[in-house]
């Protein structure tokens, strides 16, 4: 089996939406599928259900392992270990995409075995689209509330309008993900009050430098994204730098007049002829994700499937 290919399990969608219907109308369905459902359906936090999910299939299956990411939210969630045998399934629900899953084998798995482990990925999909649109509203409702910014909830449209007029008047366009690095533990040591000065200075050290043009939107609590119209990515990194040098070149003070530095990570990338919505902001988010694996405090940059 090829390790790499990836399901789009759209038509298993329909048959989620029968499980769904037919446990609500107290219809018999398959006992299995019906108690693993509800049990998923008893949370709406992505993590808990992923790793319930997991726990459910390592009883009834060779599993190893599975990994779950969705980068709209910053999510990647990983239990158990990878493998050589995986089956990838890119979860999409009405044309919308609620991430992926890879579910890792100890060895390839038979017809009969792959039959039930496609039922199974069934039964996680609702309730897994649940815990996203509720993290969701969480994440507008953060943002409408403070700062002024746009919402996450139009950051999708505003990325697929210009990305349209990118590609119409033949311009370059860049996305850059911004994360305050250990924002948790600083909140944590020194207060919400404290957290919130934080994500103050980073705003307006971010205001301080972008340029007209540039679309800033707050993406969950701690995250910045930014939109650069006409800008190549040899040209965003140098916005990026200046971001990261600016915001740890001051120190803040806390209630005990302590002086805290902040660094920020950062990743980008370039909009390319390929790209949809999903492709561009996994790319910026990979290259994120590599800046904060990296020792924080740098930029890293997605030049097209390529991290550096």
């Amino acid at each position: 089996m090829n390790s790499s290919s990836v399901e789009k399990f759209a038509t298993s969608s329909n048959h989620a939406l029968e499980i769904a219907n037919a446990i609500s109308a107290n219809k018999p369905i398959n006992r299995t599928i019906t108690a693993l459902v509800l049990k998923l359906q008893t949370t709406l936090s992505i993590g808990q259900i992923i790793e319930t999910f997991f726990e459910s299939l390592k009883t009834d299956m060779d599993i190893c392992g599975i990994e779950y990411e969705y980068p709209l939210l910053y999510t990647h969630i990983n239990h158990g270990r990878k493998t050589d045998s995986s089956y990838s399934y890119l979860i999409e629900v009405d044309n919308d995409t609620w991430g992926n899953i890879v579910i890792y084998c100890q060895a390839d798995l038979t017809q009969d075995a792959k039959s039930n482990l496609d039922e199974l990925i069934s039964a996680v999909i609702f309730p897994l689209r649940n815990a996203i649109q509720y993290e969701n509203a969480l994440v507008v409702a953060a943002n409408e509330s403070y700062l002024g910014l746009p919402n996450w909830g139009l950051l999708e449209s505003q990325i697929n309008r210009e990305a349209k007029l990118a590609f119409r008047e033949k311009q370059s366009l860049s996305l850059v993900l911004i994360d305050i690095d250990r924002f948790t533990t600083l909140k944590n040591n020194y207060g919400l009050l404290f957290g919130d000065l934080i994500i103050r200075h980073v705003y307006e050290t971010l205001e301080s430098i972008l340029r007209d043009t540039d679309i800033l939107y707050r993406f969950g609590y701690d995250q910045f994204s930014i939109i650069l119209r006409n800008t190549e990515t040899y040209d965003a990194n140098n916005i990026a730098e200046r971001i990261r040098a600016a915001v740890s070149n001051h120190e803040l003070l806390n209630d005990n007049d302590k002086k805290v530095r902040l660094t920020v990570s950062i990743g980008i990338t370039e909009l390319n002829s390929n790209d949809s919505v999903e492709s561009l902001y996994a790319r910026a988010y990979n290259a994120l994700k590599l800046a904060k694996n990296s020792g924080r405090n740098i930029v890293k940059e997605a030049d097209g499937i390529f991290l550096r």
